[in-house]
């Protein structure tokens, strides 16, 4: 029987099912803290399949260990928080969640345009204050009529452009391949190259993975494209912008609204100002109640999809 052991502790009663249900053996961890690298290393050597989170790191060292097929399931759609080198392994199969929390994630995205263009928290604090709209620092926004630029053209930028179409929004977006995305053409999305979309776009939303290629793919010169009224949303990750100079550039242009979920604890020092013009939440747009259920289940239900592999060899 297969060996599976979950680091996280409240992993979703259904997914512990359909797991247990395909004759794996699935042990759970019972303690609050995430184990450590040496942790890691022990369960690798112990289990066939590992339940994993962004928070816990596989780091090249740790492949030597690896002698026979092994699963990582990541409770998520990133995959920077594992080694290139565990993705190329032959012996590692590594699954993430491809679809589960796209719609939490775009939801969020609009969240954040709504919330900056209407002023939401400052409309909010003025009027606990007890004050009225006369001391907002400027008029509220309408989105409808927007260009909105979308880079990347994954599952979270097609919802984000299902959604953009309710709002009226006219849609141009930069991708590495847009000849694979024809069906988007058809729907009248334009496809421009980065420096025009930053340039000519009202809103922009970044949704495209971490690697080496795109760190800091939004850098200082790049910021300094955007209109002075742009309003640029990140719901991927911090390091895929100068974070420095776009918060400068906030700073500098008071029409400028940023909205970011990252993780915050990585930019506290440049993010320990209260900003009208910028809404930060801590990396929560993909772990709604929902979504947390539908990743914990997706990656089940993959994982039950993989095990027959290692069962034929072993057989």
């Amino acid at each position: 029987m297969l060996k599976a052991y979950s680091v996280i502790k409240n992993l979703d009663k259904k997914a512990c099912e359909i797991i247990r249900n395909n004759a794996i053996q699935l042990d759970i961890s019972n303690s609050d803290r995430r184990p450590d690298k040496e942790g890691l290393i022990k369960l690798l050597k112990d289990y066939d399949i590992l339940i994993i989170g962004i928070e816990d790191k596989f780091e090249k060292d740790m492949l030597p260990i690896v002698e026979k097929k092994k699963i990582i399931a990541t409770v998520s759609i990133g995959l920077d928080h594992i080694d290139k080198a565990f993705l190329e392994n032959d012996n590692i199969k590594i699954i993430n969640c491809q679809n589960a929390n796209v719609v939490s994630v775009a939801e969020h995205i609009f969240a954040l345009i709504l919330g900056l263009k209407k002023r939401i928290i400052e409309a909010n604090d003025i009027s606990i204050r007890g004050e009225n709209r006369k001391k907002l620092s400027m008029r509220s926004n309408d989105i409808s009529g927007s260009i909105l630029g979308v880079i990347g053209a994954g599952k979270i930028s097609r919802e984000v452009i299902r959604i953009a179409k309710v709002f009226n929004m006219k849609i141009i977006c930069n991708t590495l391949n847009p000849n694979q995305h024809k069906d988007l053409r058809k729907q009248g999305v334009e496809f421009v190259c980065l420096d025009e979309l930053l340039s000519n776009a009202d809103i922009i939303t970044i949704n495209i993975p971490l690697n080496e290629e795109n760190k800091n793919i939004i850098s200082k010169n790049r910021i300094g494209l955007m209109k002075k009224t742009a309003t640029f949303i990140n719901t991927a990750r911090g390091e895929l912008v100068d974070m420095v100079e776009l918060m400068k550039y906030a700073d500098e242009n008071k029409t400028f609204y940023v909205g970011l979920d990252i993780d915050a604890e990585n930019y506290k020092e440049i993010l320990n100002a209260k900003r009208n013009n910028v809404i930060v939440t801590p990396h929560i747009a993909g772990v709604t109640q929902e979504a947390v259920e539908r990743m914990d289940e997706e990656v089940a239900n993959r994982l039950v999809k993989y095990t027959s592999e290692i069962k034929m060899e072993r057989n």
